[in-house]
């Protein structure tokens, strides 16, 4: 999964659940929402506000093609934001992983380097570290350890790869930028 700020984590949520109801959300958002009051303000302005002018069959025929009209307004709406949610999911490249994984080479996903070692661990090492050699300390070397760890935590959100690492233990290694073979942190999680 790409990283997500909040709002974009609220709405992941959020559409996570909502997707599962499409023609639910289109008729809600499309009809009601926005078809029913734009026919009612459209009759409205062409009765000119006096109720002498008003006719219930042209209301009628207002509200019958707004409401369809809305409906696949409602459906565009829906596609768009599912269409947003499946970038964010990101399940594609999630899966190209696994397939590179399982052939026993290293995948790259953000700043994460996995890779399976003796098939019973799953490695996980950061690719960068955010801090100067000068500014290296141990609530640095923690900071960075969380930030690895939330960026594993949201791949495991994909259902794919999360089954996939149920197979592993989980090994989480921090490496500084200098090059060294050994790591500051080396965990079993």
């Amino acid at each position: 999964m790409k990283e997500l700020n909040a709002g974009s984590m609220k709405f992941f949520n959020r559409w996570k659940e909502q997707r599962t109801k499409k023609w639910q959300y289109a008729f809600l958002h499309g009809s009601i929402y926005w078809g029913l009051p734009i026919a009612i303000i459209l009759f409205l302005i062409n009765s000119h506000f006096k109720v002498d002018q008003m006719q219930l069959s042209k209301l009628i025929t207002y509200i019958i093609v707004f409401l369809a009209g809305g409906f696949f307004s409602g459906l565009l709406e829906f596609k768009r934001f599912d269409k947003v949610y499946q970038n964010l999911r990101d399940d594609e490249s999630i899966e190209y992983g696994i397939v590179i994984l399982k052939s026993g080479k290293v995948w790259n996903h953000e700043n994460l380097k996995i890779q399976i070692l003796d098939e019973k661990i799953l490695l996980i090492k950061n690719e960068l570290f955010w801090f100067e050699d000068s500014d290296v300390s141990v609530d640095k070397i923690n900071e960075c350890f969380n930030l690895v760890l939330s960026d594993f935590q949201r791949l495991k959100m994909n259902s794919a790869f999360n089954e996939f690492t149920k197979m592993f233990d989980v090994r989480l290694q921090i490496f500084d930028n200098s090059g060294s073979i050994n790591p500051l942190i080396d965990k079993i999680i």
